[in-house]
């Protein structure tokens, strides 16, 4: 008998999740970000208005096809083959959603910005391009991520994989705490995530193709310095996917 009662949840727990739940919901109610219906923080209407922005390399910010790295660009400083990105940052709710997620910890968030990565793989024809891709998140330090409760890019990176099926990999590690790059000039952000990352032992990521994950890329600095430690595993190629580029 005492073996039943332990695989339900305790009542302190149910009444903390809910209380927590109830103060969420006053601070942050579950309305549509773009036009305020209810039960949704964005609707299927709104969501369908998102729109990918024209395709760029990473290095020189000039019209790439896939936002493929430009030959010319590319040197032993790039790890990444390319970068994707699903939505325009200037697009309402969708800066409204990113920063609720980080800042004001709605964890929901995470599987409706999955799913927008989704639909933009899906509208731009790209199944054929995430086939047996694995999944990997840029991570947070310990500390960062205690603090907040959670890792936003893990969370998105973890529904996006289940939905498509792919593999879901957290095999980067984030050594040292790094500053906040919202603030820094470029070549400041890039000095602030070097050698910032490390690779847990793994066996050989030997032509896989890797999609690494976060919310929101800047300069591409933090993906790209995890990028170039991810080469270390010899991957085929390593890919960049974000919700929006600011």
């Amino acid at each position: 008998m005492g073996s039943a009662g332990s695989s339900s949840p305790e009542p302190k727990t149910i009444a903390k999740n809910f209380t927590v739940k109830f103060l969420l919901d006053l601070v942050f109610p579950v309305l549509c970000q773009n036009c305020g219906a209810e039960g949704v923080y964005l609707c299927v209407p709104c969501q369908q208005k998102i729109t990918a922005p024209a395709s760029r390399c990473v290095v020189c910010g000039k019209t790439s096809l896939l936002g493929l790295t430009h030959p010319d660009c590319s040197s032993r400083e790039i790890g990444l083959s390319g970068l994707l990105v699903a939505a325009e940052y200037e697009y309402r709710p969708i800066r409204d959603l990113v920063w609720h997620f980080k800042y004001s910890l709605v964890r929901d968030i995470g599987e409706i910005l999955a799913t927008i990565l989704v639909d933009f793989v899906i509208k731009s024809d790209l199944q054929a391009h995430f086939e047996t891709a694995a999944i990997i998140p840029v991570p947070l330090h310990p500390r960062r991520q205690r603090l907040r409760g959670f890792n936003q890019a893990e969370l998105i990176a973890y529904h996006f994989a289940k939905k498509l099926g792919l593999t879901y990999l957290p095999i980067l590690k984030r050594m040292r705490p790094t500053r906040s790059q919202v603030d820094l000039p470029r070549g400041q952000r890039l000095e602030n995530v070097q050698d910032a990352f490390t690779l847990e032992p793994t066996p050989s990521l030997g032509e896989r193709k890797i999609i690494l994950l976060d919310d929101v890329a800047t300069t591409g600095a933090t993906l790209n310095e995890c990028a170039k430690v991810l080469r270390q595993g010899e991957p085929r190629e390593v890919w960049g996917l974000v919700v929006a580029r600011n």
